[in-house]
Order: C-alpha cells, then sequence, then structure tokens
C-alpha cells in the first residue's frame, strides 16, 4: 500500500490514528494559530495502481489544493481497492465539518459498470439509497486504457477490449500519454460528449461523478 504525500500531515494522522481533527484546528496549525475560513480542498484517490493515478491526479489537482493517494504496489487491484474502501469512507462520513472527499477508481474489467458499483456501495458499508455526496466512483471499463486511448484521440475502442498493452505502445511511440488524456479530459466538446456517451457510457458516468466532487468544492 502506497500514501503518497501531498501536503501536510494532519489528515493521515487522523486516519491511521482514529483521531479526529477538526478543520479549524488543523488551519490553525497550518497557519501559526490563525483560524481560517473552511475551505473544501483535500481529496483522497484511493486507486488500483500508478496508472490510475498518472490520469486522475491532475484532474483532481484542478479543483483540490492536498491530494492523498492509496494505491497498490503489487499486483491486488480491485481487490486493494475494495479491502480498503470501508475504512476511507468511514473516515469520509465522520468528518462532516472538514473539507476532505474521495474519489474511487476501480477498472471495470469482465464486472462492468454496474456490476463494479454495486460491489463499490456494498464494500463502503453503505445500505440502501444513503450514500455520502463528498465520495465519487470512477469505473474506467474495461480499464483506465480505454479512457486514455480514448481521450487521446481513438475513436475505436470499446469497454470489453484490454487496451493495456496498445496504449503502453502507443506511450513508447511518442503518440500518447497520460498527459495528453488530462488535456483531452478538460478539452471536451459537444460533439465529443455525445460519442462518449454512445461509445463509453462509464466515461460519462466517470465525468458526472467528478462533477459533485467539483460541486463539492464550490459549495
Amino acid at each position: 500500500m502506497a500514501v503518497r504525500k501531498a501536503g501536510g500531515a494532519g489528515d493521515r494522522k487522523a486516519l491511521y490514528a482514529g483521531r479526529r481533527i477538526s478543520l479549524e484546528t488543523f488551519r490553525a496549525h497550518r497557519s501559526g494559530g490563525r483560524v481560517e475560513v473552511p475551505r473544501k480542498l483535500t481529496c483522497w484517490l484511493l486507486c488500483e495502481d500508478i496508472e490510475q493515478e498518472r490520469l486522475f491526479r491532475p484532474i483532481l489537482a484542478q479543483h483540490f489544493r492536498r491530494i492523498y493517494v492509496e494505491r497498490d504496489k503489487s499486483a491486488g487491484g480491485a481487490t486493494f481497492v475494495l479491502r480498503n474502501l470501508k475504512r476511507l469512507a468511514q473516515y469520509i462520513r465522520r468528518r462532516h465539518q472538514e473539507a476532505v472527499a474521495l474519489l474511487v477508481v476501480i477498472d471495470g474489467d469482465s464486472t462492468g459498470l454496474q456490476g463494479r458499483l454495486e460491489e463499490v456501495r456494498s464494500a463502503a458499508g453503505f445500505s440502501g439509497e444513503t450514500w455520502e455526496e463528498r465520495i465519487a466512483t470512477c469505473v474506467p471499463c474495461r480499464n483506465v486504457e480505454t479512457w486514455e486511448m480514448w481521450l487521446c484521440g481513438n475513436r475505436e475502442v470499446d469497454e470489453w477490449t484490454s487496451y493495456k498493452q496498445a496504449f503502453h505502445r502507443e506511450v513508447e511511440r511518442g503518440t500518447m500519454s497520460a498527459r495528453q488524456a488530462v488535456e483531452a479530459w478538460f478539452a471536451i466538446t459537444t460533439e465529443s460528449q455525445q460519442a462518449e456517451e454512445e461509445r463509453l457510457p462509464a466515461l460519462a458516468h466517470g465525468r458526472k461523478e467528478l462533477g459533485r466532487l467539483k460541486r463539492f468544492v464550490k459549495q
């Protein structure tokens, strides 16, 4: 398990030691004793691997000042995400007065969008219609390389074929990259959005989920 530091240690200490740290206390410490107005600027990213981090961390950085990443350094993949989700979801739910959100990223693989969403809801410990508005879920189908291929201009991809090797070959050739995909994420047009919704509905769903976090930031 990897936790990458993107700011102060207050949130990490609260999470791993189980102690509640108020937003006012945290900001007072950071500002030398002066309590600042709360701002929703911290996000946790729970993901499978470095490739997911390469795509989603820069996207989150457009809206959040501090980003903490938990990703698997072994081969756990989806299992790692589901195993660690409940702990992080509980951390978010307990801190209604604090400026923190969570993005969960898990590849659809052979399970698909709806199957993964059900797994995420179950692993997070939510029942019925209950869900935390500060927790968003992106399910790249079939995998994150599918989204990266699409965002880099390949309009022939689908949600059931694995493009892991194909994308990395393009990266080696210098024709595609995660950075290019991030730039394309923010350069979407009405035409490309309609094509996304038809060809890659999981990507369209992911945009809506990240849109919820963006609205949370602006509240």
